[in-house]
């Protein structure tokens, strides 16, 4: 049923609020060398054009735009650069989204790519040349097809292609690599197919890079003079283009030099003007938004799975259908790679839901839905178009977006939101595709613990019917969502049991700073009706440290062992103030850490070091000023015997 509390209002930053008078963003502080360094280039680059404005004759610029001459210079430079930018457009997207798919080479590539711009123009126009030329090593074929550049107008649009390509793959590239992979990777992941994520994702999303590119070539083309006179020629009315005009006439005609350059420079200004202004990214004014309550019984019912829920196997790992299993491990233990492998976002490992074998199937044909703590939401969507890409129904993420109480955001552009609304906006989405297999890498991390709360609530009523494996480092998310846990270590599944167990018995000191508990390895030592000694393993003391605990399964002297204690139930003694109490257990040790942690409850974090094996105690501040506790501090860990519990080691 929906929660009937009050709207939660999530916060932006101050400068989202329409009240606020503060600026967007301080102004860099530069030091003064830099400052009058970049006045200088800026001089450098303006004054050369302000001193060309004095030679032009601006009274008579108007005579020479409407020579019959000019209009000819005008038709093919305008002409040429046209078709050369349309080709370079068509030919450099492509090049510089398949450059992003290169594993191996990339750097060279686009090295070679960058060589027109390095080469000098004569040498650029004496390859096309030996290439294309009446001579070159095509001229065969050429010939054959009856096909002609050299000295032609093809060859001007040819000159102009070699010359501008690399700056639309260039422009290109460069965007596509500030794209978070994430964008992408859920696209697939969400059921879109490489076309589908080209189309409605990938060159919307350039459509910026794509404009300026397309702007920069344009420009280029028109100032081409080198390669286009080597290998193209001067032919009037054919190749002769405006650059060759200017220099023609500079032999002949000063000021009409100077009048063709001024409508040249002109025209190039005009287009990056253009250019700029369209590909200009119009962002709207961030406002602050509501964020209301969740309807739990509306979004399950929106987002039930269309497939029965299979097992996921993994290298003989089995996940069970219909469950959520949480996987935990330090960091760098694999858990993301793990669910990249399940998903299709990586290579390597055997795959199997169900019955079939998906490991050679792309990630949007596997019906797996990954939802990371890296929203991966289209940037320039709305939240609502984010959601249709997904629903194709535009009445269906209406419902979803008043079901999960983001309707407020329906309008706003995924790149407006603040990091929780994009994690709100990216699990909808996520679970909007109705997936029977559904991996959550963190995907509350950036949530707020009210907000996280209501999360955790709609996970549990839509997790049954779906197999759900959750990446957390969050105990109390693990607990609230899971019926089992896999445990990760350097790559490998090393426990996975139901989540009970697995907290109840710590399987290595990880789960047990997990878990909030300590775990002892030790051999047991002496067994009785009541309780059982042991003597902990590897520990850097002179004599061996014993723990007595109650039995928790048959034990017999000579066994492995694991003692497991709550940090609650320790104290700290100092080795002269020890007194005969009725806890059995004495345990000498060093402070390695003391740390406030107001929300245990108790206060403080004291972690001792006994014999090797840290031990996390829970004491007051009072405690700790009481028995001035300092890191190194010797100190003594007592816990009554009714407090341990001994398992034998599984």
């Amino acid at each position: 049923m929906p929660n009937c509390g009050r709207p939660t209002v999530l916060s932006q930053p101050l400068r989202s609020f329409p009240h606020s008078s503060a600026p967007l963003a301080r102004p860099i502080t530069i030091p003064g060398v830099l400052a009058v360094l970049a006045f200088f280039g800026c001089a450098f680059l303006l004054l050369p054009l302000a001193a060309l404005a004095t030679r032009v004759s601006w009274d008579t610029l108007g005579n020479t735009l409407l020579e019959p001459a000019t209009q000819t210079l005008l038709d093919i430079t305008l002409r040429s650069a046209l078709y050369a930018t349309i080709i370079t457009v068509l030919i450099g997207v492509p090049m510089a989204i398949m450059l992003q798919r290169l594993r191996r080479g990339s750097q060279l590539v686009r090295v070679l790519i960058l060589l027109p711009l390095a080469m000098p123009p004569v040498v650029a126009g004496l390859s096309l040349t030996a290439l294309l030329g009446r001579r070159g090593i095509t001229a065969p074929i050429l010939n054959a097809l009856e096909l002609q550049f050299a000295f032609a107008f093809a060859g001007v649009v040819v000159a102009h292609i070699f010359i501008a390509l690399p700056f639309v793959v260039i422009t290109v590239d460069a965007a596509l690599r500030q794209i978070d992979r994430e964008v992408f990777d859920s696209a697939a992941g969400i059921g879109m197919s490489p076309w589908q994520v080209l189309w409605r994702i990938t060159l919307p999303t350039l459509r910026s890079a794509i404009v300026t590119g397309t702007g920069l070539a344009f420009v280029r083309s028109l100032g081409e003079f080198g390669t286009t006179l080597t290998f193209a020629g001067s032919l009037p009315g054919t190749t002769r283009t405006m650059p060759i005009g200017i220099y023609l006439a500079r032999e002949t005609d000063p000021t009409d030099a100077y009048n063709l350059a001024a409508i040249l420079i002109l025209l190039a200004l005009l287009v990056l003007l253009s250019t700029g202004i369209f590909a200009m990214r119009r962002i709207p004014k961030p406002v602050a938004r509501t964020i209301t309550d969740l309807d739990t019984d509306a979004l399950r019912d929106l987002c039930a799975p269309t497939h029965p829920a299979p097992d996921i196997t993994i290298n003989g790992v089995t996940f069970r259908s219909g469950q959520v299993t949480a996987l935990v491990g330090p960091n760098g233990s694999g858990k993301t790679t793990l669910l990249g492998r399940i998903g299709g976002r990586l290579t390597g490992g055997q795959v199997v839901l169900g019955d079939a074998d998906v490991s050679a199937l792309p990630p949007h044909r596997r019906g797996v839905v990954v939802v990371t703590q890296q929203p991966g939401l289209p940037p320039f969507a709305t939240v609502a178009q984010a959601l249709t890409m997904v629903t194709r129904d535009s009445d269906r993420s209406r419902r979803l977006l008043a079901a999960s109480g983001l309707q407020e955001l329906a309008g706003v552009r995924c790149d407006r939101l603040s990091g929780g609304q994009a994690a709100q906006v990216a699990l909808v989405r996520g679970l909007a595709a109705r997936p029977a297999v559904l991996l959550l890498d963190e995907p509350l991390a950036a949530v707020d613990s009210a907000a996280a709360h209501r999360w955790r609530t709609l996970l549990r009523a839509i997790t049954p019917g779906r197999t759900t494996i959750l990446v957390s480092h969050d105990p109390l998310e693990v607990a609230s969502i899971s019926k089992n846990i896999a445990v990760l270590d350097r790559g490998e599944v090393t426990a996975h049991d139901d989540a009970s167990t697995i907290f109840r018995i710590p399987p290595n000191p990880f789960v047990a700073t997990f878990t909030g508990r300590n775990r002892l390895m030790g051999t047991v030592h002496t067994t009785g009706k009541e309780f059982v000694t042991l003597h902990l393993d590897d520990v850097d003391h002179p004599s061996p440290i014993t723990v007595t605990g109650i039995p928790d399964g048959p034990l017999c002297e000579g066994d492995q062992a694991i003692a497991v204690v709550e940090p609650l139930s320790l104290t700290l003694q100092l080795p002269e103030q020890v007194s005969e109490e009725s806890a059995r257990n004495h345990w000498p040790g060093r402070i390695t850490s003391i740390e406030a942690h107001y929300n245990s409850g108790v206060g403080t974090n004291v972690i001792v070091d006994v014999g090797g094996t840290p031990v996390l105690c829970l004491v007051t501040a009072q405690s700790v000023t009481d028995l001035h506790l300092d890191v190194g501090s010797e100190v003594i860990i007592s816990a009554k015997a009714l407090n341990v519990m001994i398992f034998p080691q599984l």
